[in-house]
């Protein structure tokens, strides 16, 4: 399945980035101003895929599942999509995956200018890219399991 491709690259590459630049959080604006531009790449690094990565699975992953299960999600709405993945045990909880789908909205629509809000955004990214990846590596357990690839 494509959507696995592409999930594991951006996992694995999100995965890097936070291990560059772990040592960092929490943030706090003294630790902010002094990170080198070297840092700061990372940081672009940990935004982009954690947002592909977010994208990948509620846009194509779950979507591919739920077709695979036989389950006819084409006319309903996403959250109702991600209840039934709650339902099946796919994902542990819908209201969850939309909490990382607003973090990604907040970091993907930063103000570089606006210091406070950017650390705000990148220690909420922190807290959440485990919870993202948890998430991952389930759903490709439950691939496995349940499809066997």
């Amino acid at each position: 399945m494509e959507a696995v491709q592409l999930c594991t690259i951006h996992s694995e590459r999100m995965s890097f980035a936070w291990g560059k630049i772990k040592m960092h959080f929490p943030l706090d604006k003294e630790r902010y101003v002094h990170l080198q531009p070297e840092e700061l790449s990372y940081f672009d690094q940990l935004i982009f895929r954690f947002s592909k990565l977010q994208d990948s699975m509620g846009g194509k992953l779950f979507p591919a599942i739920l077709e695979n299960l036989g389950e006819d999600v084409r006319e309903l709405p996403f959250i109702d999509r991600l209840t039934k993945l709650e339902e099946l045990n796919v994902i542990p909880s819908a209201d969850e995956w939309m909490v990382l789908r607003e973090t990604r909205n907040i970091v993907t629509h930063e103000y570089p200018f606006v210091t406070e809000e950017v650390i705000e955004g990148l220690n909420l990214l922190g807290k959440h890219c485990k919870v993202i990846l948890d998430i991952w590596f389930d759903v490709r357990n439950f691939i496995k399991t349940r499809f066997g690839s």
